[in-house]
């Protein structure tokens, strides 16, 4: 009888430890991100600029204090002017200033694990996200457009830190570094590849 309350013990004590240590922070977090993105591959031939125009946003939940699940979205424009030049074409040469955009916005499911406890003055982690995207394909030439707006697959790996503002503080910095991979296709573009890197602050919700 004796050794069974001390089981009884030692698990409780186990219990009460994880609880206290799960109330380091409210469970659920938003994050809010500015975005840059370096375009690769086909990408990268069709628009070579870095994207400074984008942002990221997701909601979290933690399972415990390593694993959590999220939502996550975002915008990034991809853009480059090209100087007037004759481009040739089926029906013969043309000259036009072309302009090229492809807006990129994702919708994904995530799953995210911390490395450290919560306590720690700084938290890396590992994040997947899996999900679609919108692309909006438009390629200028003068005042005429060739456009193609399609979903498609989208998969998100990524590896960032936390660094919490105070032990318990429920802000924290957030930076993170992210590849985006599509098989998007269409025209000049047959992938579509990015790094991106995001910086912003996350916040607990009570």
């Amino acid at each position: 009888m004796k050794k069974i309350i001390n089981w009884i013990l030692v698990f409780a004590g186990c219990f009460t430890a994880q609880a206290v240590s799960a109330q380091v922070r409210p469970p659920l977090s938003v994050d809010v991100n500015y975005s840059i993105a370096q375009p690769l591959g086909s990408l990268k031939d069709y628009s070579d600029k870095t994207s400074f125009r984008g942002w990221s946003a997701g909601l979290q939940y933690m399972l415990n204090n390593q694993w959590s699940v999220g939502l996550r979205s975002g915008y990034q424009d991809f853009y480059e002017k090209l100087p007037r030049a004759v481009y040739p074409d089926k029906q013969g040469d043309v000259s036009a200033v072309q302009t090229r955009t492809l807006q990129v916005i994702p919708i994904q499911a995530t799953v995210s694990y911390a490395f450290t406890k919560p306590e720690s003055a700084v938290i890396p982690y590992a994040t997947v996200g899996v999900g679609a995207a919108s692309m909006n394909y438009e390629k200028y030439w003068g005042e005429f457009v060739e456009k193609n707006n399609s979903w498609q697959f989208l998969v998100s790996p990524e590896i960032g830190i936390n660094v919490p503002f105070g032990k318990a503080s429920p802000l924290m910095f957030n930076a993170n570094v992210r590849y985006n991979y599509a098989p998007y296709k269409y025209n000049d573009i047959t992938n579509f590849n990015s790094v991106q890197g995001n910086i912003g602050l996350k916040f607990h919700l009570n």
